[in-house]
């Protein structure tokens, strides 16, 4: 789902730096290698647009292998699947634009970018190399020497690729000593090696990542993954994460309780989530619940135990907002008691032959007063004032007012008005048919 936009001015800029002349003057041919697991749009335009373009699978791909797939395509200046690219495309990690001049053919590009896609982990497991998610390419592109250097580019003369900040761009050559990075890099964030079983084919010279390269991508992986959880837990959990925000806590906060998680066994990032969501809504102390604890100590699969966590905090909350609710009754029970004690007399007096109200006994105008005083209590009204207010009402509409027209309340009313400029919104809108 792509989140970030560019001005039509911002396009051009990136085009102007794309098909940027070198120095004998040459017009560079304009490659973008696009990762589709970022979206499901890159397969469409892909597949749909004219301009040529290659998966760097070969054979025949299921449909999922093909949304997730990535894909070369050859750019024109001006093109609409161009423009479309960059404009969808930049800021959300769709790919990393090959720069290459005349000689480097379309097959030459291709069997490079498909190459340098597999390579050697430091345990010499075969490893697919997201190399095409530009987040991988400026952490891993600086650290080459110049034998990786020479794998990495071979026949493309540049890469271009997005900074952390859209607004940002770094242009990588290659150099006698590695790799230079025209643009300086403020950030480095996350890569993904998978492992590669159906990589059986003996690679001469095959590009290989480094213990170092990797301990480079775990640390920034991490860093990020603790950003995504920070970003998660202050959007779907707000009132809980409000004080960690305002006393700028919540990454440290994240951070312990990811380790927490790890501790307890939990590997994928889901299951990670998962513990912080019980965490954040029960308190960090929860770690130690003997509940958690009796959990964690049985013999299953983390996802399972991340399940029961789960289901268990639910249970809790139910159990707590039951309490709340019976608690809250209880109050506004005596609420009702009250403004019925002091109000009753005002209805027999005034309600009564006034307005033509008629009950058939004391119960019945008890009943009456406390479904009345119900309507006010559920607006978020509690005060002896607001409930004489609105007993008035009643009394001269009748006590289904709040259903007329003049007395209806928009949901964006209710968003943006206190309880009691709703009610005041109610007493001007009155229609006044009876007086007093």
């Amino acid at each position: 789902m792509t989140t970030s936009t560019i001005t039509k001015y911002d396009i051009e800029t990136i085009q102007q730096q794309l098909w940027q002349a070198n120095s004998k003057g040459q017009v560079p041919i304009v490659y973008v290698v696009l990762d589709g697991a970022r979206d499901k749009e890159i397969e469409r335009i892909t597949r749909l647009g004219s301009l040529k373009s290659a998966c760097l699978y070969e054979g025949k791909l299921t449909y999922k292998m093909a949304i997730a797939a990535p894909y070369l395509v050859r750019l024109e200046k001006d093109h609409p699947q161009t423009l479309e690219i960059i404009r969808k495309g930049w800021g959300n990690s769709w790919g990393v634009f090959a720069i290459t001049y005349q000689g480097a053919t379309h097959i030459n590009i291709r069997h490079n970018c498909r190459k340098i896609a597999r390579v050697k982990g430091p345990n010499g497991k075969n490893l697919v190399f997201r190399y095409y998610d530009p987040r991988v390419l400026r952490t891993y592109i600086t650290q080459c020497d110049i034998n990786d250097a020479e794998k990495v580019f071979g026949p493309i003369s540049e890469f271009i690729v997005e900074g952390e900040q859209p607004n940002t761009m770094h242009r990588f050559k290659r150099t006698e000593r590695g790799v230079e990075d025209s643009h300086n890099a403020n950030d480095i964030n996350i890569t993904t090696c998978v492992e590669d079983e159906s990589f059986t084919r003996g690679q001469s010279g095959a590009l290989s990542i480094t213990s170092a390269q990797f301990s480079v991508f775990e640390e920034e992986k991490f860093k990020r993954f603790i950003s995504d959880m920070e970003l998660h837990l202050s959007t779907y959990f707000k009132a809980q994460t409000a004080d960690l925000i305002e006393q700028e806590q919540l990454n440290d906060w994240v951070h312990q309780n990811v380790l927490h998680a790890q501790d307890f066994g939990f590997i994928t990032e889901l299951d990670i989530c998962r513990y912080l969501n019980v965490a954040i809504i029960q308190g960090e102390e929860v770690k130690d619940a003997p509940w958690l604890q009796a959990i964690m100590a049985e013999k299953l699969f983390p996802s399972t135990k991340a399940t029961l966590i789960e289901e268990k905090s639910l249970e809790l909350l139910d159990a707590e907002h039951q309490g709340v609710v019976e608690e809250l009754n209880k109050v506004n029970q005596q609420i009702l008691e009250q403004f019925y004690q002091k109000h009753h007399k005002k209805v027999i007096g005034i309600g009564i032959p006034l307005y033509d109200l008629s009950f058939a006994d004391d119960q019945a105008l008890k009943d009456w007063m406390f479904r009345v005083g119900k309507q006010c209590i559920n607006l978020g009204l509690t005060d002896e004032m607001a409930l004489d207010i609105w007993l008035d009402m009643a009394m001269r509409y009748g006590e289904d007012f709040p259903k007329e027209s003049w007395a209806t309340v928009s949901e964006t009313q209710k968003t943006e008005l206190s309880p009691s400029d709703i009610l005041f919104y109610l007493l001007a809108q009155q229609p006044h048919k009876k007086s007093a």
